[in-house]
């Protein structure tokens, strides 16, 4: 477990669920998320959590709970996924986080453990992430972490057409 100013990320287990389900049933999570669907499914965080396994194996996402290092409370995930391999390895990075853990800082210290994670475990030298513009705090994580705007693209979600700022990092 890699673990940076007060948190921590690990991979999900069984016993996460619950917690998963309380944060992600919450609108504002699932609306500036853009790709968490609301309401959010009965059981979908169980689901979810249970696929982790077989996108690991596959190669396709590395996903980690994003956890409190005192107490060990999970208060979100991070992602990469979309993973190209090879000599120019890539991915997609994304996160979130539940309500009362906004402005804190939590995603951008997952977000260096994530990025150590990309580098030294898995040899990725590029990845790219985005944000619906309507949520510039996620956009000055990406900032922090080194991450440089791309040109605005539209681009399909869930709930619809929305238009995300993208960006990219070299690794």
């Amino acid at each position: 477990m890699k673990q940076m100013h007060g948190v921590a990320i690990r991979p999900f287990t069984a016993a996460d669920s619950a917690q998963v389900q309380t944060l992600l049933s919450d609108s504002k999570v699932a609306q500036l998320a853009g790709n968490i669907p609301y309401p959010y499914p009965d059981h979908g965080a169980q689901a979810w959590i249970e696929s982790h396994g077989e996108r690991h194996r596959s190669g396709s996402a590395i996903i980690r709970a994003i956890t409190l290092v005192k107490g060990g409370a999970c208060i979100g995930a991070i992602s990469i996924d979309h993973i190209s391999r090879g000599l120019n390895a890539s991915g997609n990075l994304g996160y979130w986080v539940g309500m009362p853990y906004w402005n804190q800082g939590f995603c951008e210290a997952a977000g260096q453990l994530m990025l150590t994670l990309a580098t030294e475990e898995y040899a990725m030298g590029r990845l790219v992430a985005a944000h619906q513009i309507d949520n510039p705090a996620s956009g000055r994580v990406l900032e922090k972490l080194g991450f440089n705007e791309l040109e605005p693209h539209r681009m399909t979600n869930l709930s619809g057409q929305y238009l995300f700022r993208c960006y990219e990092r070299q690794l």
